[in-house]
């Protein structure tokens, strides 16, 4: 039997609005750290970066946005990114479809590894989406266009994987979301 799952914004009072145009534009996902920074994700054609906000600081407007990362291929830029998530260590992990690669940084901007490369072999990504630590800090990779899931160490040593193209029992059509629970 399936465990229920709640929806993020049902029942859930409004707190607070972070962000406005021209300061927060184009933001596709979140992540949250400690001492209330929340990550927001950026991307628009051409132009891609992580906004670092403190929830203390939506109170007041403020040019005092942190940024990392910008556009590009060079190492601590993204092209496509899709999905931020923190480590225990509140590293900054982003997966990005164009480059086919995960990218690890500080929550300081400073760059500390990427991963990946495109294909179809083993540990190879064609479009990597979604990205979820499990309970042990392996990261489990929507490999969206392989149509599978792949788990990596954090440093992107390859692991094991599963799926297959199909409707079936076990297999994915583009696959773009995971997440994992407190049971793993």
């Amino acid at each position: 039997m399936a465990r229920p799952y709640g929806l993020l914004r049902a029942g859930f009072p409004y707190l607070k609005t972070l962000g406005m145009r021209r300061v927060t534009n184009f933001p596709i996902d979140v992540a949250l750290g400690a001492d209330k920074r929340v990550y927001i994700l950026e991307r628009s054609e051409g132009a891609t970066q992580i906004r670092v906000w403190s929830l203390d600081d939506a109170e007041r407007l403020t040019d005092e946005l942190i940024g990392i990362g910008n556009f590009g291929r060079d190492d601590g830029q993204f092209t496509w990114p899709v999905q931020v998530i923190t480590d225990g260590e509140e590293n900054l992990f982003v997966s990005d479809e164009a480059l086919h690669r995960i990218t690890a940084i500080t929550a300081q901007g400073e760059f500390v590894s990427k991963w990946g490369e495109h294909g179809q072999g083993d540990g190879q990504l064609d479009h990597p989406s979604g990205i979820a630590f499990d309970v042990e800090e392996n990261i489990l990779v929507v490999d969206a266009l392989n149509h599978r899931v792949q788990k990596f160490t954090k440093d992107g040593k390859f692991l094991m994987k599963w799926g297959r193209q199909g409707v079936g029992d076990g297999e994915f059509n583009m696959p773009c979301g995971i997440t994992v629970d407190e049971l793993g």
